[in-house]
């Protein structure tokens, strides 16, 4: 079993830091190859080096058990598990069922002025100059119809469980940056979705979501482990 490496680029977290944001440090790591499979996570260490307590990282650790990010062996701790091509896509697969659903059962339940305003924001957006600005607003708009559509599918367990693969999720993107050409292909992508909840057509407008992310987890593959 592996022992516990420096983990570089983290840094020391504020003392209020909750698991969620030591989630993300951790999975940033193990998307970086800081920890590779089978290293051993044990909370005191990782709680002396990230400076704070122990309960939060033995927080973050269950959430990233429950993610399938690490297991828990027989009195050994948390020790990570395998990170590369297959687990992407099986996260994307993952992600496309969920949020296809979501898709279809919120169809119909969302205020049509919140699609026009996205809509008229993205298409603004596809007009701009792509700049860091730019980048950042891409990033600020896409979530918000994917938390729309969430927030209305009106099924709280379906909620709940695209909600708990949220934060890895923006891990991955967050580690893996927001690239100029990903996006715009995202935005025309969103206005398609957007299209489909505003004519009321609930199988269109899942379909285009199950494109979305299909395209998505293509460019999120690439970026982390280059073209087959």
């Amino acid at each position: 079993m592996k022992s516990l490496p420096e983990i570089t680029q983290i840094g020391v977290l504020p003392r209020n830091a909750l698991r969620h944001e030591v989630t993300r440090r951790l999975l940033w790591a193990v998307f970086r190859g800081e920890l590779p499979l089978g290293t051993r996570l044990v909370a005191q260490t990782l709680a002396k080096q990230f400076g704070i307590s122990a309960t939060p990282v033995r927080e973050a650790l269950l959430e990233m058990e429950t993610i399938g990010m690490v297991e828990f062996p027989h009195n050994r701790g948390a020790v990570v598990k395998p990170w590369g091509r297959r687990q992407v896509r099986e996260v994307y697969h993952l992600r496309r069922i969920l949020e296809s659903e979501a898709t279809r059962c919120a169809c119909g339940r969302i205020n049509p002025e919140t699609l026009n305003s996205i809509k008229a924001e993205m298409t603004e957006l596809l007009q701009r100059d792509q700049n860091q600005a730019w980048t950042d607003d891409a990033m600020v708009v896409d979530q918000q119809l994917h938390n729309i559509i969430i927030k209305d599918c009106d099924n709280d367990r379906l909620m709940d469980e695209v909600n708990r693969y949220n934060v890895l999720i923006q891990a991955i993107r967050e580690v893996v940056g927001n690239q100029q050409e990903t996006q715009t292909q995202a935005i025309l992508e969103h206005l398609a979705i957007i299209d489909a909840l505003l004519a009321k057509e609930p199988e269109v407008a899942a379909a285009q979501m199950a494109r979305h992310i299909n395209s998505t987890a293509k460019s999120i593959e690439s970026i982390m482990f280059g073209d087959e």
